[in-house]
């Protein structure tokens, strides 16, 4: 039962949907997203491997590799 004026109050924000939107600084969120990602997954790989634990290794593993695929992504398919 949507109606028109229904839907036209469901209209996006300005932006939303876009590929890519930058921050302040002009980097892409999906970049920044990488690089935290690795940050986070490289000392939680560490703890899993100096508590040899093979959850705490695991998780971080796929972080890092998740950022480097992210990082990779860019590099292969430039956005411009």
């Amino acid at each position: 039962m949507a109606t028109e004026e229904h839907r036209g109050a469901r209209s996006r924000p300005p932006g939303a949907g876009t590929r890519t939107r930058t921050g302040e600084d002009g980097m892409p969120r999906a970049r920044r997203l990488a690089l935290a990602e690795m940050a986070v997954g490289l000392p939680a790989a560490a703890w899993g491997a100096r508590r040899r634990s093979l959850g705490w290794t695991a998780a971080g593993t796929v972080l890092m590799v998740h950022g480097v695929l992210e990082l990779s992504y860019e590099t292969v398919f430039p956005r411009d």
